[in-house]
């Protein structure tokens, strides 16, 4: 099961630089929401902080789900 601390980790995947931080809200949540099941079945062994987590997730960015994809994309349209 995937912790919070996993989950706010990959929530990084939207945001570019540390300025974005402030923009963590709703956006967040979607992407978190819809890539949950690609964090675990993709991620779930790697250790969260220093980018590894969206890092992995890139490894994976064929492979996600399309809400996954879809999450991703919107947030990166908002920015």
């Amino acid at each position: 099961m995937l912790t919070k601390k996993t989950l706010a980790a990959a929530a990084i995947l939207l945001l570019p630089t540390s300025g974005a931080m402030a923009q963590m809200g709703q956006g967040a949540r979607v992407v978190l929401k819809a890539c949950k099941p690609d964090i675990a079945r993709f991620c779930s062994q790697v250790p969260p902080g220093q980018g590894r987590i969206k890092a992995c997730m890139k490894e994976h960015v064929h492979e996600l789900s399309e809400p996954c994809k879809e999450a991703l994309f919107q947030a990166w349209l908002k920015q």
